[in-house]
């Protein structure tokens, strides 16, 4: 953590910049410039990565047939979309850069958002942001120059520099560098990365779907229950212990679609916008996740799918033959790089609401004069994924603060009800549908999940807690130097 602190360090000294534009007297204003076309990109952008290609056959392993195999991916895009409805309403309410910190912290107070907005500075986003990058060099330029590639160069400790990790550190900075750019660049270069990819795959499922003439795989593994190792014991149904198994993996595939939440401050008419943003980009992701299983699923049963390693190789080659896997490496490379941009894109949103609020480092909550972009806090994310990318222990940070990310998404869409009784009388834009029904069975959902994971992982309640006591005690700290700041001196 040391890297971060002493980063952090410099900023502390370094002079404001003032805002979007060269007036000083209005220093930390958004500039609202994203449409629903690239709103609608981030969340397809966050979402749509490697995780569809490499969870269905995790899922597989947990059902009995074809038809429960469909199902809980169904059941896991209508979660996401009753969270992106919840979510509307949030930020119709709130259209402010900081998605749940600012949610969190109106509904339950300043406290829980801290602990939302530490653990993504670091470990959530930042993890994700060293492992996506990391990826990227690992399946997609590794294969292409060698075996050298992955060979440390230098090792101290934990610390382990190689070609690997300097290529991930070379894709973090230049996305940072689009990033501090402008947002209207960046968000040109999302709509590129994930539009692409997202089109041209539903159209290969398509026609992938329409001219496969064996069409008895669902039907023929619906009878194959009985003969399911690790199945729910017989019949077509499910037990809730592998219901819950089932479902974990494809929460993940469908976690990032809370994205254009963040940057509600930058959209512009948010309060309209976002919603419609949230919504239509979870159902795009839905329709291309329902295709791409379909045809995962298609011509097999789930115990062959429980076997394979990345599904989309595999229907890439037996569809369109080896032009087509080289095809499909190229789409999920680009796919897996709009994830990198979005998740560069929103972290520092929640960085500066917390320095606005007087919870982080002053010179985060401010913005490039010249650009309005959050420089120091995307710099600061930048500097903490690298050290993280050449620490390699990441991803174990990301599987331990799997529990307290459920917890808190259930929170804040808990928050509309908190809110709903309130503050009755305040202006939305946008109200969830079908209220409390909705929010009400997410936060269900999202429980059930947690009872699963802490019983399939007891570390992970270990981890959550030591997570939420050192999140308790950064908070305890800015807390006190904001309070000795506001404190004024005796003349």
């Amino acid at each position: 953590m040391s890297g971060l602190v002493s980063k952090s360090e410099i900023l502390l000294s370094a002079p404001e910049r003032g805002g979007i534009t060269h007036d000083r007297s209005r220093p930390h204003e958004w500039k609202a410039t994203i449409g629903l076309g690239g709103s609608v990109a981030l969340v397809v952008g966050s979402m749509l990565g490697i995780g569809i290609f490499l969870n269905p056959p995790l899922v597989a392993g947990h059902v009995p047939n074809a038809g429960w195999f469909l199902g809980v991916w169904v059941i896991g895009g209508v979660m996401a979309f009753f969270g992106a409805l919840s979510y509307g309403e949030l930020g119709s309410m709130y259209p402010q850069a900081g998605g749940d910190y600012v949610f969190l912290k109106e509904a339950y107070g300043r406290p829980l958002a801290f602990l939302f907005g530490w653990a993504a500075l670091s470990a959530t986003f930042s993890g994700s942001i060293a492992t996506t990058a990391v990826g990227l060099g690992q399946y997609y330029v590794a294969p292409f120059v060698g075996g050298w590639f992955l060979e440390p160069f230098f090792t101290l400790g934990p610390l382990r520099a190689s070609p690997l990790t300097l290529t991930a550190v070379g894709l973090i900075a230049a996305f940072t560098a689009i990033n501090i750019y402008g947002i209207s660049f960046s968000t040109v270069v999302q709509s590129l990365v994930s539009f692409t990819p997202f089109v041209v795959l539903v159209i290969a499922a398509l026609w992938s779907l329409v001219m496969f003439r064996d069409a008895g795989g669902i039907t023929a593994s619906a009878t194959e229950a009985a003969q399911v190792t690790g199945g729910s014991g017989g019949g077509g149904g499910i037990g809730l212990g592998q219901l819950g198994l089932a479902m974990l993996p494809v929460f993940f595939a469908y976690t990032g679609w809370n994205s254009a939440a963040y940057i509600g401050s930058e959209i512009k008419d948010a309060k309209r916008t976002l919603p419609l943003a949230l919504i239509f980009g979870i159902g795009l992701i839905v329709i291309l996740y329902l295709l791409l299983n379909s045809l995962f699923i298609r011509g097999t049963s789930v115990q062959a799918l429980a076997q394979v390693g990345n599904v989309g190789v595999l229907a890439a080659e037996s569809g369109f033959g080896d032009w087509g896997v080289l095809i499909f490496t190229l789409l999920t490379g680009v796919a897996i790089v709009g994830t990198l941009n979005s998740t560069i894109l929103i972290g520092p949103r929640i960085y500066y609401s917390m320095a606005r609020d007087g919870l982080l480092f002053k010179t985060v909550g401010t913005l490039d004069a010249k650009r309005g972009t959050p420089r120091h806090g995307l710099l600061i994310q930048a500097a903490w994924a690298s050290v993280l990318v050449h620490l390699g222990g990441f991803e174990t940070i990301l599987n331990y603060t799997t529990l307290m990310i459920i917890v808190l998404s259930a929170l804040t869409v808990a928050g509309v009800i908190i809110l709903r009784r309130r503050r009755p009388d305040a202006p939305r834009g946008f109200k969830v549908p079908l209220y409390p029904l909705v929010p009400a069975l997410y936060v269900a959902m999202s429980v059930f999940l947690i009872v699963i994971l802490s019983l399939e992982n007891r570390r992970q309640i270990v981890a959550a807690g030591l997570m939420l006591a050192l999140g308790l005690l950064g908070y305890a700290v800015f807390a006190r130097l904001e309070r000795r700041r506001k404190t004024p001196v005796p003349s």
